[in-house]
């Protein structure tokens, strides 16, 4: 159904009750959670010591902090994050404010718009994570503009996002010659994106190469002269898209903050490749020379109180901050520089509006991940390209909304899933091989959710645990270990909704010791599970031996794949409740990441309630994949906090 142009202040509303929702929840946790728990949850880092100092772009303080041991950072921020800086054990009023540049396993750095105070370099602090508002301010003001735009193409561009216009292709398609094999429809994909005047919607079931289509239409597109922009919600999904185009060869420029960028992506992030530019590296030394003027009118301050030396300081913060002026704009020019000679820029969707990007504009726009984005967010990359290509997966993870009432009004419903409903399947190409799953892992998903259309490519169809492993291990394709009556209960943590399964745990780690002592390489092992408790649980009792197995939640597993998965579902009750397991976008994730051997465990007597659930259990069964928790070895017990 097409909306007008009220729809716009509808999304800035939902906007401002997912702000607010964001504000009370980070309120109410700090009020009655103690550190350690809010340690636990990602939100607060304890004792940390400042280990490095440099300068950044923009004459930016860089502080990297570590714990005094160098161990892991047990809670897990990431670029972007602003957080608030105070000493460890006094109380300050005004905090100092900075931003995650750089989040490593054993380090943080961050950055600060001007030189923290003393106790940020002396001495151990508190870092906590704090609501950040511009992301918020950065959609809204994008919603505002695109509501604006009432002229010509523009127009046009703001009806078809509406509804109200049809989207358009040129005709005929283009005859596509492929850089690369593709399947046909694969190659229908590329061929219709490269052909939309407006939008085109890739869908990208697991496994079926939606990075290989984007590939392709980023390298047709550069080597038709378009300028092109990669996007995505996320850090990691923006990382991936930069990596896609490195290995094409073409000259991409990676801006913001990288989440997890290899030593081969490095050369291609601003901050770094704009160092050795000869503007760049004159700024550095005018920045260091207008410190050292701003140090020297410190210290004649706090000599005393002479005419002198107030007029000396006076002069001297005078002086630095021309120089600071001439920095920053031959710090402009560098970067400017670096960005035109870029085929392509690479940033997550909250940097378009604003900062390095404002005023840019491209020919072309790929969202990766779209629909995990909110629609405010993916809106944005129609105010830098004339065409959008959104590829992702509506049957997999939905944005991640906070607020109840915003979710229910719409804000939960991605960019994606709107356009695909207003304007029908004619905007959209599905892919329907998938190059990831033995054919028993991928029937059940496939059925249940793509309507049976997915297709096993003859190389994965018949693939087996058992050629990767130097023994016999009872390891069908999908196995199902049924806890039921076995005790295996539920709990939460004082204070905290999230749920752990003790019983579950031990029996997940029992299988993955197996399947190590087996042959199979910890890196090709991951344990999910919908719960964080039940992932910090697991993670907690590993040990040393299977550190390299990946442990996470379902939501921070999505487009990643292992040979095996063990899943840990982690409900099980008298009442049958199974919580948000009744979001089968979230389960999909879980069961189709596997390529040889998926490893559920769960309780029947409380899922086989739900027809989804029940389903599963039964196709277990038929093909040889199920198992009682009674018949299967006992594994050694597992504890909370132990």
């Amino acid at each position: 159904m097409p909306h007008d142009e009220s729809w716009f202040d509808q999304l800035a509303q939902l906007l401002e009750l997912e702000r607010r929702e964001e504000r009370a929840r980070s309120a109410e946790e700090r009020r009655t959670l103690p550190l350690t728990e809010l340690q636990a949850r990602g939100q607060v880092l304890l004792d940390l010591e400042a280990v490095e100092e440099d300068v950044g772009l923009g004459g930016r303080f860089l502080i990297t902090f570590e714990r005094p041991d160098r161990r892991a950072l047990p809670a897990r921020f990431s670029p972007g994050d602003l957080v608030e800086v105070r000493p460890r054990k006094a109380e300050i009023e005004t905090p100092a404010r900075a931003v995650v540049s750089r989040a490593g396993a054993t380090r943080l750095q961050l950055a600060f718009d001007r030189s923290p105070p003393e106790y940020v370099r002396e001495g151990r602090t508190r870092i906590d994570r704090i609501p950040n508002d511009v992301t918020f301010d950065r959609a809204r003001e994008g919603l505002r503009r695109l509501q604006a735009l009432d002229k010509g193409r523009e127009r046009r561009r703001r009806d078809v996002l509406l509804g109200r216009e049809p989207a358009r292709f040129s005709s005929p398609l283009p005859a596509l010659t492929p850089t690369r094999p593709l399947n046909p429809e694969q190659l229908e994909a590329a061929t219709r994106a490269l052909a939309a005047e407006d939008f085109f919607l890739v869908h990208g079931p697991p496994g079926t190469g939606k990075s290989t289509v984007l590939a392709e239409v980023a390298a047709q597109a550069v080597a038709g002269g378009a300028r092109l922009l990669c996007t995505a919600a996320s850090n990691a999904a923006v990382d991936h898209l930069l990596d896609l185009c490195v290995r094409q060869g073409l000259r991409a420029i990676r801006i913001g903050h990288p989440a997890r960028v290899s030593d081969r992506l490095q050369a291609h992030v601003l901050d770094i490749v704009v160092e050795s530019h000869p503007d760049r590296v004159l700024s550095r030394e005018l920045f260091d020379e207008a410190f050292d003027l701003l140090g020297y009118a410190r210290r004649q301050r706090t000599r005393g109180r002479s005419r002198e030396r107030f007029a000396n300081a006076r002069a001297s913060k005078a002086e630095a901050n021309a120089l600071f002026d001439e920095a920053r704009a031959l710090e402009r020019r560098a970067v400017r520089a670096v960005l035109e000679g870029a085929q392509v820029i690479c940033a997550t969707l909250s940097m378009l509006d604003g900062g390095l990007l404002s005023g840019e504009t491209f020919d072309l726009a790929l969202v990766d991940e779209a629909t995990q984005a909110i629609e405010p967010l993916a809106l944005l990359a129609f105010l830098r390209a004339p065409k959008v290509i959104l590829a992702g997966d509506h049957r997999q993870l939905p944005p991640t909304v906070l607020s109840e009432e915003a979710a229910a009004r719409g804000l939960a419903r991605s960019l994606f899933e709107r356009l695909l409903d207003e304007h029908g399947d004619g905007v959209k190409q599905m892919l329907r091989e998938q190059y990831r799953m033995n054919e028993r892992i991928m029937s059940f998903p496939s059925r249940e959710l793509y309507g049976g259309e997915l297709r096993a490519h003859a190389s994965v169809a018949t693939r087996a645990l058992g050629e990767l492993l130097t023994r016999e291990v009872d390891a069908p394709p999908v196995l199902f270990i049924d806890t039921a009556g076995k005790g295996f209960e539920e709990q939460a943590l004082e204070g905290d909704q999230s749920l752990f399964n003790e019983g579950e745990a031990a029996l997940v780690i029992a299988r993955a010791q197996e399947l190590t002592s087996s042959g199979l390489p910890p890196e090709e092992l991951a344990i999910i599970t919908p719960y964080r408790a039940q992932a910090a649980l697991i993670r907690e009792r590993l040990g040393d031996a299977l550190a390299a197995v990946e442990v996470d939640t379902v939501d921070a597993f999505q487009g990643r794949e292992k040979e095996a998965v063990l899943v840990s579902l982690v409900r099980t009750n008298t009442d049958g409740q199974i919580g948000f397991l009744t979001d089968l976008r979230r389960i999909n994730v879980a069961i189709t990441r596997a390529k040889r051997h998926l490893f559920v465990v769960g309780d029947s007597a409380t899922l086989g309630g739900h027809a989804f659930y029940a389903r599963f259990i039964e196709e277990a069964q038929q093909h040889g994949g199920y198992r009682s928790a009674w018949d299967w070895p006992e594994p050694a017990p597992v504890t909370a906090g132990s």
